[in-house]
C-alpha cells in the first residue's frame, strides 16, 4: 500500500487501519509506505489542497521494487529504490514488527 500523508481525500489512518486488518488475519505478505507532504495523487500536498502532477520518482521506484519483488523474476539490472522522506511498515511470515525506513 502506497498512501501520502497529506491526502485529503483518504486520510492515512484509513491505510493504517487496512494494515491493521491484515495483520488481524495473518495475511502472509504485505507492505505500507507512506510518504510526507504527498497527497492523493502522490503530488506535494497541503492538508487542504489536492493537485495532481506527476508522480515523484521515488514512489514509483518503491512500486517498482516491489512488483519486481513479488513477480518471481529477476532481471540482470540492477534497480535501486528510494524513499527519501518515506516511512515504510512491513509485515511478511518472517517478521511481524512494522519497521521504518
Amino acid at each position: 500500500m502506497l498512501h501520502g500523508e497529506n491526502d485529503s481525500q483518504t486520510p492515512v489512518q484509513e491505510a493504517f487501519l487496512l494494515q491493521q486488518r491484515l495483520t488481524d488475519v495473518n495475511h502472509p505478505d504485505h507492505t505500507l509506505i507512506t510518504y510526507p507532504n504527498l497527497g492523493h495523487g502522490f503530488y506535494p500536498s497541503s492538508q487542504w489542497l489536492s493537485t495532481f502532477g506527476p508522480v515523484p520518482p521515488y514512489v514509483l521506484a518503491d512500486l517498482y521494487a516491489w512488483l519486481e519483488s513479488h513477480s518471481g523474476l529477476s532481471h540482470s539490472v540492477p534497480t535501486t529504490t528510494s524513499t527519501i522522506g518515506a516511512n515504510t511498515s512491513s509485515l511478511n511470515t518472517s517478521t511481524t514488527s512494522p519497521s521504518k525506513r
